[in-house]
């Protein structure tokens, strides 16, 4: 039996590969820690902070990008809006665009 390293971490851009939304960049937000499968995932647009969505860590792919400004805004306590959200996947995918 092979297991890949799907190991997901809070703060990580990544991009939905398989549903509805396929395409779609996300942010993630928290993990279940008992199947490390469910991984809870906003984008500040249809799914905001306040009701994420549940992906299946197989249907997600790892952008490599980690959003260090949400994550200082977590560990400082601070409130993380939908808009903050909306800007860090903005800024990706504007970078991602120049490439």
């Amino acid at each position: 039996m092979i297991f890949l390293d799907t190991a997901f971490k809070v703060g990580e851009i990544v991009r939905s590969t398989a549903g509805r939304d396929k395409d779609t960049y996300y942010l993630v937000i928290d993990i279940d820690n008992e199947s490390d499968q469910k991984i809870k995932v906003v984008d500040g647009v249809k799914r905001k902070f306040n009701n994420p969505k549940y992906k299946n860590s197989r249907h997600l792919e790892s952008t490599g990008q980690i959003a260090a400004e949400f994550l200082r805004d977590l560990k400082d306590k601070k409130r993380v809006r939908s808009e903050d959200v909306r800007l860090i996947l903005k800024d990706y995918l504007s970078k991602e665009e120049v490439k």
